[in-house]
């Protein structure tokens, strides 16, 4: 872009994506109580980076799970722009949490051009 960047831009900072199952974040035996997991990241990413991005249209993840064999989920997108790196560890926290409530082994994440698996257990 140059130099001279534009007084109408505003950075946001390095966009980080994570993708959550679609079939439990409107399910409340998913997550805690009345509270589903859909409504507790709204509350976390709302409360704490003040917007966020989600797709509704299903992405469909492939791995191969522990037992060696191929899974699948239906997936949704969750998108937030930081620049404080601490900020990053406080959504890795969020995500652990997230992992453990909803029955998750890991979390697929990424920042920038990095790549990550949150998972619920230490490694």
């Amino acid at each position: 872009m140059g130099t001279n960047v534009s007084p109408h831009i505003l950075a946001l900072g390095t966009m980080t994506v994570f993708y959550i199952p679609s079939h439990k974040l409107d399910d409340p035996r998913f997550y805690h109580g009345t509270q589903t997991a859909r409504s507790a990241i709204h509350e976390f990413l709302m409360h704490r980076y003040r917007a966020y991005t989600q797709s509704p249209t299903p992405v469909k993840g492939y791995w191969i799970d522990q037992a060696g064999q191929i899974a699948h989920d239906v997936m949704e997108r969750f998108e937030v722009s930081f620049n404080h790196e601490p900020e990053f560890d406080r959504l890795i926290e969020f995500l652990v949490e997230l992992c453990q409530r909803l029955g998750e082994d890991a979390i697929y994440v990424t920042r920038g051009d990095r790549s990550y698996l949150v998972t619920k257990e230490p490694n």
